[in-house]
């Protein structure tokens, strides 16, 4: 899954991404609220080599012993300070003189110039760690060279360039805590989507299989149901085809039989006669009843066949 498919999925499962993220918003307020920002200053000082050269010697003499920082040079004095400035020993001696121990020293490239950066959470007390930090490396450079005890003239020395006396307030350390309380909310917010997500698929996939099983089952029970039904009986003869109309004073003949059918039909159920429309035949009628009919305890199907009704001229012939 790639950003694109998490940025889908999030706006998919919006309603599970959004109380996260307002949750999220709110802590990073709250905590920016709680949090005092920083008093930041920072102060500048330059190795400054000696100003009058060593004496030469005379014609034959040995040259005495001189400082040898001199021939180093101020670039890597400030290098050696930097180290020396910085260890643990110096940062408990800035706390005994009232500042804080978090400050930074640090070299422009090139030169003896170094840069002190200090951070803490009072005015008060990043002015007192910016003026301890300056008279240490102060007492650290006349350290370095007393030593050597070199004449007047012949040492490397400090200048103060800003000695930083400008506090000013900081509220990066509270947009460094918001950062990182954003983010933290915003991972968890996609491992909670991608969880959700993950979850309601698996739901919804087993209930589909269910559904599925269960119209299985019904599928089949009804096709072993329908297999063990049995099987409805044959129709069973009722009655004659075509029975013979009865006429008085006129013998049937075996024409009758064949003539097309244009009468009322009439259907014989529980050996009742009833006539097409529903009504009851009555008496003995000259209709013929019905071919076929199911079995009374199956179906009530049933067969019809047109018979002829007699006409007031075959009375006359």
């Amino acid at each position: 899954m790639d950003l694109l498919d998490l940025l889908k999925l999030v706006v998919r499962r919006w309603y599970v991404a959004v109380p996260i993220v307002i949750v999220t918003l709110a802590a990073a307020v709250a905590l920016g609220s709680a949090i005092q920002p920083e008093y930041k200053t920072a102060a500048t000082v330059m190795l400054v080599p000696p100003t009058t050269s060593a004496a030469a010697p005379a014609n034959g003499a040995t040259p005495a012993p001189g400082n040898p920082w001199l021939r180093i040079g101020e670039v890597q004095m400030a290098q050696a300070v930097q180290i020396s400035a910085s260890s643990s020993e110096s940062r408990q001696t800035v706390v005994a003189a009232g500042g804080d121990d978090a400050y930074e020293i640090t070299l422009v490239t090139r030169s003896s110039i170094m840069t002190i950066e200090v951070s803490s959470d009072t005015s008060a007390k990043a002015l007192a760690t910016v003026e301890a930090a300056t008279k240490l490396i102060n007492d650290e450079v006349v350290a370095q060279q007393a030593k050597y005890k070199p004449k007047a003239g012949e040492s490397i020395t400090t200048q103060v360039l800003d000695p930083g006396l400008n506090v000013t307030p900081s509220r990066s350390n509270v947009l460094r805590a918001q950062i990182v309380v954003l983010a933290v909310g915003l991972l968890l917010m996609a491992a909670v989507v991608v969880a959700y997500d993950a979850i309601a698929r698996r739901r919804l996939t087993a209930r589909v299989n269910n559904r599925a099983g269960l119209r299985a089952n019904a599928t089949a029970g009804s096709a072993a149901v329908e297999q063990r039904r049995p099987q409805p009986p044959l129709a069973k003869a009722v009655g004659p085809v075509n029975k013979p109309v009865a006429v008085p004073g006129r013998e049937p003949e075996p024409g009758d039989e064949q003539e097309p059918a244009d009468a009322t039909q009439v259907i014989r159920i529980n050996s009742t006669p009833v006539t097409a429309n529903g009504h009851s035949s009555g008496g003995n009628p000259q209709q013929v009843s019905a071919d076929f009919v199911r079995a009374p305890e199956t179906d009530d199907t049933i067969l019809l066949t047109a018979v002829r009704t007699p006409r007031p001229e075959d009375n006359h012939q």
